[in-house]
């Protein structure tokens, strides 16, 4: 029997440095991001309700791009993946 080569994704490593809580780990982001870069609480909620209806949204991670919803609306200039805000 042939042996099967073990394959792993290379993003299920970095799931061992964030934190089972990850709003404390995304408060600590926003914290470090340029005052001129950070968007500001109302369009980071207007931007979190978005992702809450969307389809692509799963537990707070975006299927399109991988990334956790809150953190993605934190910074003034990133966009959805999928074009909603």
């Amino acid at each position: 029997m042939a042996q099967e080569k073990l394959r792993f994704c290379r993003l299920c490593d970095i799931f061992d440095s964030i934190p089972g809580d990850i709003s404390a780990y995304a408060d600590r982001l926003y914290s470090l991001l340029d005052e001129k870069e950070k968007a500001d609480s109302a369009l980071m909620k207007q931007r979190i309700a978005v992702c809450d209806e969307c389809d692509r949204n799963s537990a707070g991670t975006c299927l399109e791009c991988g990334c956790y919803c809150i953190i993605r609306s934190m910074k003034q200039d990133n966009r959805c993946p999928v074009d909603k805000w």
